[in-house]
């Protein structure tokens, strides 16, 4: 049975090979198909096959690209101090590692095409929301979402994209690429005390404060009514970030701290609503740091799944919804 779902083993990255370490849950997508593959046991997926110089230049400057090819643009972006990097230690040059999120560029890219086909699709990762034209920050080398939404325009695929950015940071990259855009709408829930600290305009932004998580989901629901008010995609970028979950590693999103519950309820809204209204939506994994993250991934992926045509008739084995 293939399934609306990308992944490549290749996704997970190792770092230590690069001679850094950093909590990134690189295991996330392994983990969540295995698990899928308990409910639905023929479940096969579709690989994707890396972007291009070419779809990189639709979203950043040439100067960028060339940089990539320096390890110190590499260190910068993953803001790593002297004592972090050993370069003894590594066996691969750190600008080998932009063949990596090529790849899971290419995830994304696949993913929209497959939900403009289907109705309901996933890349088990990608999600470097933070990627400006001219620069990376946050640990995101090249914008995917971006590249993947230009595509699907470009190509007449789709003419207007929702981004649904549901991470604990600000899709502050995205919101500076499709700033004055008419046919991108960006939709930004995240912390407003955590990072980035210089935030960017997005069409929409949504400050979740500190002790606010009892009012995530109705601001999180709440603005996409009102976004659907005046916007009509034909097309959803989801951006399901594991990072507001309380088992998150990263010191940093201790500002919102989610239950397995709270998260669940948080996708299955977005995955259901637009659904129901026959909206394509490609959903990515983004953020999320730590060995507990996955499980978020797992019931959005799960959820997916369910509502997906491609998988209608296809009950799986009973799994409890925590």
């Amino acid at each position: 049975m293939l399934a609306p779902l990308v992944f490549d083993p290749l996704y997970k990255t190792d770092l230590n090979s690069f001679g850094f370490h950093r909590p990134f849950a690189l295991d996330r997508g392994e983990l969540v198909l295995a698990k899928l593959r308990e409910q639905w046991q023929q479940l096969d997926v579709h690989k994707p096959r890396p972007i291009t110089d070419a779809d990189i230049l639709t979203v950043h400057t040439q100067a960028y690209l060339r940089s990539l090819s320096l390890s110190s643009t590499w260190l910068e972006l993953f803001e790593l101090k002297p004592e972090e990097f050993n370069q003894a230690q590594a066996t691969r040059e750190l600008p080998e590692i932009l063949h990596d999120f090529k790849l899971k560029s290419g995830g994304t890219k696949l993913a929209v095409d497959l939900a403009l086909k289907g109705g309901l699709a996933a890349n088990l990762g990608g999600g470097y929301h933070h990627a400006f034209p001219d620069r990376g920050r946050g640990y995101c080398a090249i914008n995917d979402v971006a590249i993947a939404i230009k595509a699907a325009l470009r190509e007449q695929r789709a003419r207007k994209a929702l981004i649904v950015d549901l991470d604990f940071h600000q899709g502050d990259g995205t919101a500076l690429i499709f700033q004055n855009n008419p046919d991108v709408f960006t939709l930004s829930v995240h912390s407003a005390e955590g990072w980035p600290e210089e935030k960017q305009q997005s069409d929409l932004d949504v400050l979740i404060f500190e002790n606010e998580e009892h009012l995530y989901f109705d601001k999180t629901a709440s603005a996409i009514e009102k976004v659907l008010k005046t916007f009509s995609p034909d097309l959803v970028l989801f951006i399901a970030g594991s990072d507001p979950y309380e088992k998150d590693v990263l010191p940093g999103s201790r500002f919102i701290r989610l239950s397995l519950e709270q998260i669940i309820k948080r996708d299955a809204y977005v995955i259901d609503k637009f659904s129901i209204l026959g909206i394509p939506l490609a959903m990515v994994f983004a953020g999320g740091y730590g060995p507990d993250v996955w499980e978020v991934h797992y019931w959005a992926t799960r959820r997916l799944l369910e509502r997906s045509d491609l998988l209608a008739g296809s009950k799986p084995n009973h799994a409890r919804v925590p």
